[in-house]
């Protein structure tokens, strides 16, 4: 086990909002699946387990290795101590030989949420109804899950994919929710925040082919419900679907009802993480709404429509995995710039305030202060002068 090279993942947030202490969670989970494009690439294995990640303190973030599959690349779900993470999150990335495998560290359950059609048994995950079954894949020898738009014309059984393991989670951590499928098409829904019966919403991604619709119409759509829509085929064929729900309080209260809080809310709705990912995204600020509900529900994933009117063929999903986490960083914020760089050789000093970092500090329009400054100049900025008398938190 050789260590080929120590670069550097750069974290980018260009609209960082700093969560609230609503937040219950010690960690933050980072999902990288844009790692394979780096220009590093060549360096790390197919399923990129000669990777490990630390924090530039060094210590070890626990991982989860997520394999790659048909056209979806491998990806790395990272835990990260919310203390290390500000609007230019750093973490070291060690490259050991491509014949070192490293198994994963961060382990499902918990917080972090996941069901794998190739080893687990879906009734311990889904409720059951008719469109449901496991087919064997071809395409790595495993198994998926095919849930097929099946018709209960007296309500007694689900019509669609719908999870039972998900729900309790704090609305205050925020959800995300990655979904790889085998295929993906036509006309479906998500609600990564459903009840039985759909007395609850939180992101909800709305795609319609109106051909396989009553309305036989040539239009193709995919909506998300804090924006717009745009044109179809986001999500067709083997995709991954990733959506993000934030819920920030920003006020509470209670009534004859109970106690309520009210949230702004954003959500997203894309194929990736990536800068070039096929996404929606949207907000909305000071939404009066009283929530009087604390947690989240279950995910629910709906083919709908068919083919004729004598219901002879369904619209379908198959699925491969689901795996659900909290991350205000990537549900609070907007997309993340993520690359992989070499590892910074620069020394000095790093400011903060509580846990937001400040890379430029100005007085009026003159630069005081450029953490990016490779002969560290003298810019007018000395300790403890300027920094310790302002309650700076400052590490080196």
């Amino acid at each position: 086990m050789t260590l080929q090279a120590e670069l550097q993942i750069n974290i980018v947030i260009n609209n960082y909002t700093q969560r609230s202490g609503s937040y219950s969670s010690n960690y933050d989970y980072i999902f990288l699946d844009n790692l394979a494009n780096s220009s590093y690439s060549n360096l790390f294995r197919s399923d990129l387990k000669n990777l490990k990640i630390k924090t530039k303190d060094g210590s070890n973030c626990p991982v989860l290795y997520i394999p790659s599959y048909g056209s979806q690349p491998a990806a790395i779900l990272v835990r990260v101590p919310v203390g290390k993470i500000s609007q230019t999150t750093k973490l070291f990335l060690d490259v050991y030989d491509t014949s070192t495998i490293f198994s994963s560290t961060l382990s499902t359950g918990g917080e972090v949420l996941m069901f794998d059609a190739n080893s687990d048994t879906y009734s311990q995950f889904f409720m059951t109804y008719s469109g449901l079954s496991i087919n064997n894949d071809s395409t790595d020898g495993g198994r998926f899950l095919r849930a097929r738009f099946v018709p209960s014309m007296d309500g007694s059984s689900p019509t669609s994919l719908f999870t039972t393991f998900a729900s309790g989670g704090s609305l205050s951590n925020n959800r995300v929710t990655v979904a790889r499928f085998k295929r993906i098409s036509g006309c479906v829904d998500v609600n990564d925040n459903a009840t039985y019966h759909g007395t609850t919403t939180g992101t909800y991604m709305m795609q319609t082919d109106y051909n396989l619709t009553t309305y036989q119409e040539d239009i193709k759509v995919t909506s998300l419900n804090w924006d717009g829509e745009k044109s179809y085929l986001m999500f067709n064929g083997t995709k991954t679907l990733v959506q993000v729900n934030s819920n920030d309080a920003y006020a509470s209260g209670s009534d004859e009802e109970g106690n309520y809080k009210q949230y702004h809310f954003h959500g997203r709705v894309s194929n990736g993480f990536s800068s070039d990912s096929d996404y929606l995204e949207g907000f909305d600020r000071n939404n009066p709404t009283k929530i009087y509900d604390n947690n989240y529900h279950e995910i629910e994933v709906a083919p709908g429509w068919f083919l004729t009117t004598a219901f002879e063929e369904y619209n379908y999903i198959d699925l491969k995995w689901m795996l659900i986490f909290p991350s205000p960083l990537l549900a609070a914020n907007s997309i993340p710039a993520i690359t992989v760089t070499q590892r910074d050789s620069k020394t000095g000093i790093r400011l903060y305030k509580g846990s937001h970092e400040y890379p430029k500090a100005y007085k009026g329009s003159r630069l005081l202060w450029d953490a990016d400054d490779e002969d560290m100049t003298d810019t007018g900025l000395h300790i403890p002068d300027k920094i310790i008398n302002h309650n700076w938190d400052w590490v080196f």
